[in-house]
């Protein structure tokens, strides 16, 4: 639009005086809108809804001009007290000296003042300055106890969905190895599959500690599961319990085919017993192959989560009272979207 906007100007000057003077005054337009732009959108801001709390982050371009520095200002600014701020300067190849002073200014002056955590990442080198970090997205223990099994299950939706949308948050993996090799604090336990196409942290866009991650072919249970569930609850403080299925599920194929070799079956035999419950076994030539798999993996991953509640007092009694929340999920590996059932 903006284009064909200077273009039909730089035709109109043309017209109604002579050549020379209408590209001049084309190339004025031009300049005057790049410039306009330039200082009302000179970075990118989100918010980021982590269990550290909202984060706020200002994505910088690839140029930060003078023009840049009141909108900055504003910004920075304008935070509430005791918020989180991140500024990531990896795409920026030239920053004007004066919004570096502006940014010093705010993280030396106004941040302490207001209780603000800041962290600005990716600044060049050329610039005499480091990356500076005052918070890591690691869960401590008060807040993981003050979180409750309905927002972490929002928590992981919200993730899925950045996963889904290709904006994963910066993770700063190094301090997070750093600040849980003493302890975790996670907020949930996922029963997960073997799967190679499944990472949970990547899937939900998790960082190091947040999550607790049980893996077995086909998502079945066990005594051994179910212990390690217990340990998870009630010596870790994990508040959500997950059981993810997820499409074209090997291990669902398998015993849908029947396949009891070696020791197959102390898998196999559990899930085609859920086949069968739902209508899926042995008429499984009426049914497409990709509907079938999906509609046992689902009812699989429901079966799962009844089973705990069957044969886990501790665990149940948690879940009965809201202490704790059990979901079962199913996984589309084509798309990355992850739908849950409804929390118990």
């Amino acid at each position: 639009l903006l284009a064909t906007g200077t273009f039909a100007i730089t035709i109109l000057a043309i017209v109604f005086t002579d050549l020379l003077k209408g590209v001049v005054i084309g190339l004025l337009v031009s300049i005057f809108y790049l410039l306009l732009s330039n200082f009302k959108n000179p970075f990118v801001k989100e918010e980021d809804k982590l269990h550290i709390g909202d984060v706020i982050k200002l994505e910088l371009p690839n140029i930060v001009s003078f023009f840049n520095k009141a909108s900055i200002k504003e910004t920075l600014w304008s935070l509430p007290p005791k918020s989180k701020i991140m500024i990531d300067a990896s795409n920026a190849n030239y920053i004007d000296d004066d919004v570096l002073e502006i940014i010093d200014d705010f993280r030396l002056v106004v941040a302490p003042e207001r209780e603000i955590k800041f962290n600005i990442i990716g600044i060049k080198s050329h610039y005499k300055r480091k990356d500076y970090i005052e918070f890591v997205n690691v869960l401590d223990r008060e807040t993981q106890q003050k979180l409750q099994p309905q927002e972490i299950l929002n928590l992981l939706k919200i993730g899925n969905q950045r996963f889904v949308n290709g904006k994963l948050t910066e993770k700063y993996h190094k301090m997070q190895i750093d600040a849980t090799a003493l302890e975790q604090n996670p907020m949930a336990v996922l029963v997960g599959c073997i799967d190679s196409r499944t990472s949970p942290e990547l899937l939900f866009d998790a960082g190091l500690g947040d999550l607790l991650t049980i893996r077995i072919a086909g998502n079945i249970i066990s005594p051994e599961i179910i212990g390690s569930l217990e340990i998870a609850v009630k010596k870790l403080g994990a508040k959500l319990i997950v059981v993810k299925g997820h499409s074209n599920c090997g291990a669902v194929g398998l015993s849908l085919a029947n396949n009891m070799e070696e020791n197959f079956q102390s898998v196999t035999l559990k899930i085609l017993k859920v086949a069968k419950d739902c209508g899926c076994y042995p008429n499984i030539k009426n049914l497409d192959q990709a509907i079938l798999l999906e509609k046992v993996a689902r009812a699989n991953a429901i079966n799962s989560v009844n089973e705990i509640m069957i044969h886990s007092n501790y665990l149940r009694e948690k879940i009965n009272s809201k202490e704790i929340g059990i979901v079962s999920a199913y996984h589309d590996l084509s798309t990355g979207f992850v739908q849950f059932e409804e929390m118990l």
